[in-house]
């Protein structure tokens, strides 16, 4: 039976087809592959638009119930316990306050008691020092005075020399002044005018306290032979009266010292000096400086020792000094 011409190539193209398939998947594994891929290309553009479609209806149902999950989260993000954390926090401190307040108290009292334990300790470590160093001194002490005596004695005549010549330099510069046409060619004005400036000054000027006065007994020696005066290592002296600069004396316990004789023929020591600003001859006028503070020597502190030696003594030979604070009112110096 004929059939219809209509039908004939539909068939013929479904047999064309069918061979085809047939030799690609026999003859051309990479084509089945190529087509295998492209399946599963389109089977994940369909996952996609699916899982695209649940995430736009979770959208939706969140919108229509907004109040409802946002309590969830609420509920979620601030647990009981943290909340009344939170409501403990902000309450009521009045307990606490008053508890800290009176921890502060204590902890004053406390550190006031120490402080006062501490102090005490201190003064009784300071007296027991005191107490050894004395005991020491008491022992050392004459042994060290008898070396400085000895000191003293081999420096005598070289300072008696010293005096002397000091002496006639003062003498001569005086004299010239009194009498008229006196060649004065050979006298330096210095000389003139340590020998003519009047009156005195304290040694020191200012930042000091009056300490141990003459004839006090402690541990310096037998008794105190000069006047102290305390004050910052650095503080300057000056020469109480005009004069011209000795040797210092050589006694240990004076350290570093300056030795001046006056028109009177007396001599004052200033010692225990930081360092001193003038040399052995040279004429110093009063108010003049001459060095300054310290505590070097036989000395316990920063201060100034000053001492004055009349004339025919020998400065240093301690026992023949006596009080300058005499020689000091007699040149209208008061302290």
């Amino acid at each position: 039976m004929r059939q219809p011409e209509h039908v004939a190539p539909k068939r013929a193209m479904a047999a064309a087809e069918e061979a085809e398939v047939i030799e690609a998947t026999t003859v051309s594994p990479s084509r089945g592959r190529r087509r295998v891929g492209k399946a599963s290309v389109a089977a994940g553009v369909v996952g996609i638009l699916a899982v695209g479609s649940l995430l736009g209806w979770a959208w939706t149902a969140r919108g229509g119930d907004n109040e409802a999950m946002s309590n969830m989260a609420d509920d979620a993000a601030i647990p009981a316990a943290a909340a009344e954390a939170v409501e403990a926090g902000f309450g009521d401190r009045a307990e606490e306050a008053s508890r800290s307040a009176l921890r502060n108290n204590l902890n004053s009292a406390i550190a006031n008691e120490a402080a006062k334990e501490r102090d005490a300790s201190l003064e009784t470590v300071y007296e027991d020092t005191l107490e050894v160093m004395v005991g020491e001194t008491a022992a050392e002490r004459e042994a060290q005075i008898a070396a400085d005596m000895a000191a003293v004695e081999a420096q005598k005549e070289k300072l008696a020399a010293e005096e002397a010549a000091a002496q006639e330099r003062l003498l001569a510069a005086a004299e010239a002044l009194r009498t008229a046409g006196v060649d004065t060619a050979s006298i330096s004005n210095d000389d003139l005018e340590a020998a003519t400036a009047q009156g005195g000054t304290m040694p020191l000027k200012s930042n000091y306290t009056v300490g141990a006065s003459f004839g006090a007994t402690g541990s310096w020696s037998r008794y105190h032979t000069g006047q102290d005066f305390s004050a910052p290592t650095g503080t300057p002296i000056y020469a109480a009266a005009s004069g011209i600069v000795l040797s210092p004396t050589s006694a240990s316990w004076a350290g570093t010292n300056v030795v001046i004789k006056h028109m009177n023929a007396g001599s004052t020591l200033y010692a225990h000096m930081s360092s001193s600003v003038v040399s052995p001859g040279q004429a110093v006028t009063v108010g003049q400086l001459i060095g300054y503070v310290g505590n070097t020597g036989r000395s316990f502190g920063s201060h100034l020792h000053f001492e004055y030696y009349p004339a025919g003594t020998t400065p240093g030979d301690v026992y023949t000094a006596t009080n300058p604070l005499v020689f000091l009112r007699s040149l209208g110096v008061n302290i």
